[in-house]
């Protein structure tokens, strides 16, 4: 359309703004985006001498866009063979703060450093506490997930080892991993997934990373600082008070986060108050920035108590000058190898104030922040809190500590976060008060009577409350009383049943130290104590030392309880399974027996401790080459379990377990590959790669691999077994040595002679230390260096050790016994080699 006139008309007539030119039509050829620089709308006064700035301000405004937009590192096709990008994770436990005023130098730097020419991939925020550096960290967060939403977001509080801990599992449940492990290995499943170029890209948020030994380890134990990911696709950004971790971490890249101007002050807390017109006095509003550091935890926290009180600023500032100005706790706890510049107590002063002032409006107030301060201050769920009080009451207390900014509610939830320095402020007031030790035993007592026992319905509770309990044990040395052992028993018992052993044995040992000191030995208390301490240790394959204390209690208990009393038939079946684990078959098996008998006559044939205990028996007699009678058993166990327990309840899974053992071992080799792989399978999903009871599967499925000839299959999981056993376990444990020797009797089978024969010579000269001569596990072993002997031509060595085993064998087994025959076998085939060769040298 060329007339100008014509253009005009239309654009009356039908309300257009402008007639499109050049670019008509592109967009239905080509997905694109056109960026047009308007020099004139297409009408009878259309001027191209504009041209030349339109096009300039067009490539601008690209350059500005193409800035922006996210750049696909790899291969462009990836997204259309798959049909959608990857999916972005967030972790962040905190809303967006609506109210967050300035910082745009601190944001534009962190903006520059990660996102800009010369990127950097971990950066630190180093300051005073209360000065910011979680918001601003928050802050960046969300700009980060609105503006580049390709990146995973992840958020990891440092507090404490149990605080990390339980966030590095709920970004493993984010990420769809599965937690493996009750100490380090849920960080390193994190940290190794995030290394990976399949994580895509990310940005890790390290929180309040202050306590240097925690973060950056030391001489004996290594700090969280291992378990950060590295990835060229990934940034780490960490906030510290300690500018020693921050140069430990991000070497010169740290940005030193200063108090607030006074217009930032100034907007904050205008924007924190309900009632703007308070600020009409600048010059006292000024005073009061002043006197709060500028720093913008005290602004918001003064205006907190502002909008309560309706108070003039005049007046709490008048408060603060009044309040006594001793925070030596706050500096003492807090302080890091660099001094900060400005007051250090600054925040310690604004909190006086408002403890004060809640003291005398609100006890219960006052009674639920103390009873916090000597527990974990992030992640606090309502149900932990002294609760004596009606519903309502309780309410509107803690809706008076969110007031104050003490407490912050997680979204919607009854999760309630405290700042840490609020945390210590309130220790240090009540220290001054000389109340600290009474709050603390009234929050041993409630804490000790509120955590729950040991059962499914509680699991998700007991996981909340335990870095809690933790805390508060950890803090309590003045307050030796009852309640503080029934807490660490029960911690103990969470932590056994979670299989946190070596957890679990710290906590029963505190328990038995207190009580031998208080009753008795042959107390009920006490002694029940001693045997879940040793129940704990045989978990923890501390085997001796479990052997050691059962053996005390069934002696004691033998004098002092009928047969049938039920604590003296758990330890007696505790010091038969442990003795059963030390490869004492017949002691065990004497013992079980007992057990199994009497728990028949007082037990219905479904109740868990009958069960356990003809399980047990069946495993001995298993370990004792009577398979037939294991078989009858387990297989009835198995029967009564998988109508009683869910698919992936332990015990189940341990009895199926055994009766695969059992099948393999009457060659029933295609039924227990069957079993196994199902067991395996469950166990990969729920238990640790570390956990005892998952090798155990995973061995006994090689081992059923190797007699079912899928050589191959059996040394890729032996490998993996033995590897791991010889980080967690003894060189003399019986399950390392089991697997060891299996490991060679596969090499032996892949024609691997020469590493068959060194493990087999190794487990030997092991098991001759620590084994009696009739054990089956030792002569298994002599026979199978004896084999391996024979196929490396050392006939006369193979003979020196069949000789051996089969006499012993004679003594032992009967003359139909298949292991017998195999050695009797092997001797015969010796001899016949070493006289073809005596022939054949002429000899």
């Amino acid at each position: 359309m060329k007339s100008g006139g014509d253009r005009d008309q239309i654009a009356a007539q039908h309300n257009l703004i402008a007639f499109e030119m050049e670019g008509a039509g592109a967009w239905d050829e080509v997905p694109c985006i056109v960026v047009k620089g308007i020099c004139d709308y297409a009408d009878s006064h259309k001027n191209k001498v504009w041209q030349d700035f339109a096009a300039a301000t067009a490539a601008a405004v690209a350059k500005a866009i193409l800035r922006r937009y996210a750049a696909h590192d790899g291969d462009p096709s990836s997204t259309q063979k798959t049909g959608k990008a990857r999916e972005p994770y967030y972790y962040i436990p905190f809303a967006k703060n609506v109210r967050f005023i300035g910082r745009a130098t601190v944001l534009n730097a962190l903006e520059d450093v990660f996102f800009g020419q010369e990127q950097t991939q971990r950066m630190a925020l180093v300051g005073l506490g209360g000065i910011g550096k979680t918001q601003i960290a928050l802050c960046f967060a969300y700009q980060v997930k609105e503006k580049r939403p390709e990146y995973s977001i992840f958020w990891l509080p440092v507090l404490s080892d149990e605080g990390a801990e339980r966030a590095y599992a709920e970004i493993a449940k984010k990420l769809g991993l599965q937690k493996r492990s009750e100490d380090d290995d849920v960080k390193g499943l994190v940290c190794q997934h995030l290394s990976s170029a399949e994580a895509g890209k990310w940005l890790l948020i390290v929180d309040n990373a202050d306590d240097q030994e925690l973060f950056l380890g030391s001489v004996d134990k290594p700090g969280l600082e291992e378990y950060l990911p590295q990835s060229e696709n990934g940034m780490i950004l960490l906030t510290t008070r300690s500018r020693q971790v921050a140069g430990e971490f991000a070497q010169y890249d740290v940005i030193d986060v200063e108090q607030m101007d006074k217009k930032e002050a100034m907007n904050l807390l205008r924007t924190s108050l309900a009632q703007k017109q308070l600020l009409q006095d600048e010059a006292v509003t000024i005073e009061l920035l002043t006197y709060l550091a500028f720093l913008p935890l005290a602004i918001t926290q003064a205006a907190a108590y502002l909008n309560q009180t309706r108070a003039p600023p005049r007046t709490y500032l008048s408060l603060l000058q009044n309040a006594e100005n001793d925070t030596r706790v706050l500096e003492r706890e807090f302080r890091d190898n660099t001094r900060y510049r400005g007051s250090q107590n600054a925040i310690g002063t604004t909190w006086i104030v408002s403890f004060r002032q809640i003291q005398k409006s609100d006890q219960l107030a006052v009674k639920l922040l103390s009873f916090m301060s000597c527990i974990e201050p992030k992640a606090i769920p309502q149900s932990i809190l002294p609760d004596d009080a009606e519903l309502y009451d309780l309410e509107s207390a803690v809706g008076t500590l969110c007031s104050y900014s003490f407490l912050v509610r997680r979204g919607q939830s009854n999760v309630f976060d405290m700042h840490s320095l609020v945390h210590v402020a309130m220790r240090g007031w009540l220290k001054k008060q000389k109340l600290e030790r009474q709050v603390t035993y009234d929050a041993t007592c409630h804490l000790a009577a509120r955590f729950p026992p040991s059962n499914d319905a509680d699991h998700d509770v007991r996981r909340e409350y335990l870095p809690h309990a933790m805390r508060l044990l950890s803090r309590n040395s003045q307050n030796n009383i009852d309640e503080t052992y029934r807490l660490f028993e029960k911690v103990g018992d969470s932590f056994e049943t979670d299989r946190r052993f070596k957890e679990a044995v710290k906590c029963f040992e505190e328990v038995c130290w207190w009580k031998q000191g208080l009753l008795s030995e042959k107390d009920h208390d006490r002694l029940a104590s001693e045997h879940m301490l040793a129940s704990a240790y045989l978990n923890d394959r501390r085997i001796e030392d479990a052997i050691k204390i059962l053996e005390h209690v069934v002696e004691v208990q033998k004098e002092t309880l009928d047969k049938k009393d039920h604590s003296r038939l758990a330890s007696e079946h505790e010091l038969a399974r442990a003795y059963l684990n030390d490869r004492r078959i017949e002691d065990a098996i004497k013992i079980f027996e007992h057990v199994v008998e009497v728990r028949k006559e007082i037990l219905d044939k479904k109740d868990h401790d009958r069960l356990a205990s003809e399980h047990m028996l069946a495993s001995a007699y298993l370990n004792d080459r009577r398979i037939k009678d294991a078989i009858k058993i387990f297989e009835h166990v198995v029967e009564v379990r998988k109508e009683t327990l869910d698919k992936k309840d332990h015990s189940r899974l341990a009895s199926e377990h055994e009766l695969a053992r059992a099948y393999l071992n009457d060659r029933q080799i295609k039924d227990a590959i069957k079993i196994f792989e199902y067991v395996v399978e469950v166990r990969k999903e729920t238990l640790d790669k570390k956990d005892h009871s998952r090798l155990a599967s995973e061995h006994e499925l090689a081992r059923a691999y190797l007699n079912n000839r899928q050589i191959k299959d059996a040394i890729k999981i032996f490998e993996h077994v033995v590897e791991v056993r010889k980080e967690t376990l003894d060189k003399k444990d019986y399950s390392r040595l089991a697997s060891e020797h299996e490991l060679a009797r596969a090499y032996l089978n892949d024609r691997q002679i020469k590493d068959a024969i060194k493990i087999f010579e190794y487990v030997v000269e092991v098991r001759q230390e620590t084994l009696d001569k009739k054990d089956h596990s030792r002569l298994a072993s002599e026979h199978a260096l004896a084999s391996a002997y024979l196929n490396d031509q050392r006939i006369k060595d193979a003979i020196k050790i069949l000789e051996h085993v089969v006499a012993i064998e004679a003594e032992i087994l009967a003359e139909n016994d298949s292991s017998r025959q195999l050695s009797v076998n092997l001797l015969q085939d010796c001899f016949k080699r070493l006289r073809v060769a005596y022939d054949d040298n002429n000899v």
